[in-house]
């Protein structure tokens, strides 16, 4: 019926058509009246085939344009929406020089920049600088060409002085910078408005490190004095150069910042953040940060699994949970002065005994890891894995025999008798005991000490009078591992606790330490690994996580490494909320 229906409105629109065609011809006697003419002489089946034709026809344009549009246009990160963090304490000092604690070294990595930064896989990009330094054939100067164009969040130009300023303003001691020792050999010099020159006394592989510092602003701080300077308004109203500017401090009647609101910086070099606001909430305890994430006050908050009691599944609902390796380590070191610990035969047994995933999944959870090599964390070398026959076997061929009487071993009837001490933190001497446990299956008579952190030093870790000392070794962006393992540091405050001495060792820390090719330290740094995993001077029993929890609207989180927790903003400014389609 729909067909003749069709067919007749087809006959009668021909036929008008023709009537209207020829009206058209004549565009000085055409009127609307004949359109309408037409529509009147229709029946009201036809009228109703018209309206639905006319429907398919503008659904049937609706999916071609529409098919047209997804055809040609993409999806990119918009910009937009905000992030809230919670963090734990209270901001001091938004101020390079001056700060020390987690939380203003955080903000920091928001509001300034440094002459290079850390990329997503820990290597150094330049950020205020205009490509990598120019390093002098005596490998002590650094020339440095600087981007132009930058801002300070005041609109101020981004120059030369501001790099000068901040390097001869952290060296002066009236100034009292924490980082102050990190400089005292080098000289900065200015060559123009947009070029600087570092010197260093002597040459040194770690010093490239050095050039992540922020630079702070030359106008803002110039007039003010050393007395002034950790008093001054602009360690909380700070003005940087980095992707975001503080726009907002709340604080409590009491006084207390209750937080701190960043907006993105239209005129970042690198362009403006995707995310317009950052919001932090500053709590008191960990647990009221845990509160504030359940309770969707907040986007994300981190931890140090190692120090904390937290604990956080990685599946959860509305959060994505990062899992980010630190260069910290848990160490089991061996003194080798000890008379039965001297025996490389003994210290080898002992770490075949280590079953160090298991100690890391028993006691640690999710909230560490079983370490790589901690000098060349790039290699895929597998650790050795435990072997508890292997383990025995070795030590029946020292001559470490089980006693039938004791069930214990002995040599010559001296007890293989061992002391772990550690301090009193919960990390520590959980792992303590689970590592005297694996111990003890080797029929060794395991002891174990566990003092307060400072009793342990004083009585133990300087005089350097324990038998095995579990204790924490941090190392930077940068292992440096001159000071824990040159035989010139075995004595108080030298950080050689074992008394570890290889003059094979010895050469290649020195030859590290003062080298600038990155290839070439990497390669000696391979050799100094094999040295130690031979001689076993330590255990690396586990290694540190960051655990960062960001909100799962948060995309294009690019964390993967971090040398340090306050880096994990590196790449903030790509994270995003929002989406845009835009023409391919």
């Amino acid at each position: 019926m729909l067909i003749d229906i069709v067919n007749g409105f087809l006959q009668n629109l021909l036929t008008y058509s023709r009537q209207t065609l020829a009206g058209l011809k004549q565009l000085k006697t055409f009127r609307l009246s004949h359109l309408r003419k037409a529509f009147s002489l229709m029946g009201k089946r036809e009228r109703m085939a018209l309206y639905l034709l006319l429907g398919i026809a503008l659904i049937s344009l609706f999916w071609s344009l529409r098919n047209f549009y997804y055809a040609h246009t993409e999806l990119v990160p918009g910009r937009g929406g905000s992030y809230t963090e919670g963090m734990l304490g209270q901001p001091t000092y938004i101020n390079p020089l001056l700060a020390y604690q987690e939380t203003d070294l955080a903000l920091i990595n928001l509001v300034y920049s440094g002459l290079y930064r850390f990329d997503g896989n820990g290597n150094l990009i330049s950020d205020l600088a205009d490509g990598m330094p120019v390093i002098s054939e005596d490998q002590k100067q650094y020339t440095i060409n600087l981007k132009r164009g930058v801002k300070w969040h005041d609109g101020r130009d981004f120059t030369a002085d501001d790099v000068i300023f901040t390097i001869q303003t952290l060296q002066d001691p009236a100034y009292k910078s924490p980082l102050r020792g990190l400089w005292l050999s080098t000289t900065a010099e200015k060559l123009s408005d947009y070029s600087v020159r570092f010197t260093t006394k002597d040459i040194s592989g770690p010093f490239l490190y050095n050039l992540t510092l922020p630079i702070i602003s030359h106008s803002t701080w110039g007039n003010v004095d050393p007395q002034n300077f950790p008093l001054s308004k602009y360690n909380l109203e700070a003005v940087g150069t980095g992707p975001y500017a503080i726009k907002e401090i709340k604080k409590l009647p009491s006084g207390k910042i209750q937080s701190l609101t960043l907006e993105s910086f239209t005129d970042f070099y690198a362009g403006r953040p995707k995310i317009d606001t950052v919001t932090v909430n500053f709590y008191d305890t960990e647990e009221d940060i845990l509160n504030a994430l359940h309770g969707k006050e907040i986007s994300g908050f981190g931890f140090v699994a190692l120090g904390s009691n937290l604990y956080l599944e990685k599946d959860q609902d509305n959060f994505q949970i990062f899992s980010l390796p630190l260069p910290q380590y848990q160490v089991v070191f061996f003194n080798l002065n000890n008379k039965i610990l001297s025996d490389q035969s003994v210290r080898k047994a002992l770490s075949l005994a280590t079953d160090r995933q298991k100690i890391v999944d028993n006691v640690f959870g999710n909230n560490a890891q079983v370490p790589d090599s901690p000098l060349v964390p790039d290699d895929s070398t597998s650790p050795t894995a435990p072997d508890l026959e292997a383990a025995k076997k070795l030590l029946d061929n020292a001559g470490w025999t089980v006693d039938n009487q004791t069930g214990l071993r002995a040599k010559k009837g001296a007890p293989l008798e061992l002391t772990i001490a550690t301090n009193d933190s919960l990390a520590n001497s959980k792992a303590a005991e689970a590592l005297a446990n694996q111990w003890r299956q080797l029929n060794v008579k395991i002891n174990l000490s566990i003092l307060p952190t400072k009793q342990l030093n004083d009585e133990m870790i300087k005089p350097r009078a324990f038998d095995v000392l579990l204790f924490p070794q941090k190392l930077g962006a940068d292992p440096d591992p001159f000071p824990f393992w040159h035989s010139n540091q075995t004595k108080d405050p030298g950080l050689n606790l074992t008394g570890f001495a290889s003059a094979v060792a010895d050469q290649l820390l020195a030859e590290t330490r003062s080298n600038t090719d990155q290839a070439v330290r990497k390669d000696k740094y391979r050799q100094l690994d094999q040295i130690l995993s031979d001689q076993i001077p330590a255990i690396y029993l586990s290694q540190t996580l960051y655990i960062y929890a960001i909100s799962k609207d948060i995309k294009d989180v690019g964390l993967k490494r971090l040398y340090e927790p306050n880096q994990r903003f590196y790449d903030l400014r790509n994270w995003y909320i929002n989406k845009d389609r835009v023409w391919r």
